[in-house]
């Protein structure tokens, strides 16, 4: 859906390693925690096709083959998010007024999640968020309503599509794999520590 790595666009100004860090959806692992606990939901509608990532399955998705799916990206952050081996290739993409801020995310290798961030120069309008919904609609849940915003979405394979509406338009995806699945069971019950145990932990290890 929304494939713009193919289309004709005007190369964006570059951006430093802190805008990427900041963009980052993945900052920490309480917020991956509520990420990837997406894939065990059940409160999720079954799409009638399966779910694609600019034209391509999930599962084809690799590190190796980033270039000549998706061009060159404009950045390639290493975050230090506890994922091991975690890559983040970014894209920047403008289409008429609308900017896509894209970031898929690998661990060793494989892919595990990808975000389209939907803004613009102004404040997005919900017109424009209408226009982005309807392709949503009418590629996964043509049943849905024509005012719908908000999705969560599952396809055959377990793979997972959910959106974010929050000042800006997030379209959030999750493959169904190994590698996502053993992150769920790692990362997927996490609990923040309480106030004070974290430097209770680490004065024990130290002292």
């Amino acid at each position: 859906m929304l494939s713009f790595f193919k289309s004709s666009k005007k190369k964006a100004p570059k951006k430093g390693q802190s805008f990427y860090h900041r963009e980052n959806v993945i900052q920490n692992i309480e917020e991956f925690s509520h990420i990837i606990s997406h894939l065990s939901s059940n409160n999720l509608n079954v799409s009638i096709s399966n779910i694609a990532f600019q034209g391509i399955s999930l599962d084809k998705i690799l590190e190796k083959n980033a270039e000549s799916d998706f061009g060159e990206e404009s950045f390639i952050l290493e975050p230090d998010t506890g994922i091991k081996n975690h890559k983040v290739y970014y894209y920047r993409i403008t289409s008429n007024h609308l900017r896509f801020l894209i970031q898929i995310h690998f661990t060793d290798g494989t892919f595990f999640f990808a975000a389209n961030k939907v803004y613009s120069d102004a404040l997005l309008s919900n017109n424009d968020k209408a226009k982005v919904a309807k392709q949503i609609v009418s590629k996964y849940c043509p049943d849905a309503s024509n005012k719908a915003i908000d999705f969560n979405i599952k396809d055959s394979l377990g793979n997972v599509l959910f959106t974010k509406d929050h000042v800006f338009y997030y379209i959030n995806y999750l493959p169904n794999n190994a590698i996502t699945q053993a992150l769920l069971k790692q990362f997927g019950n996490y609990k923040k520590p309480k106030s004070g145990q974290d430097i209770n932990e680490t004065l024990d290890r130290l002292i």
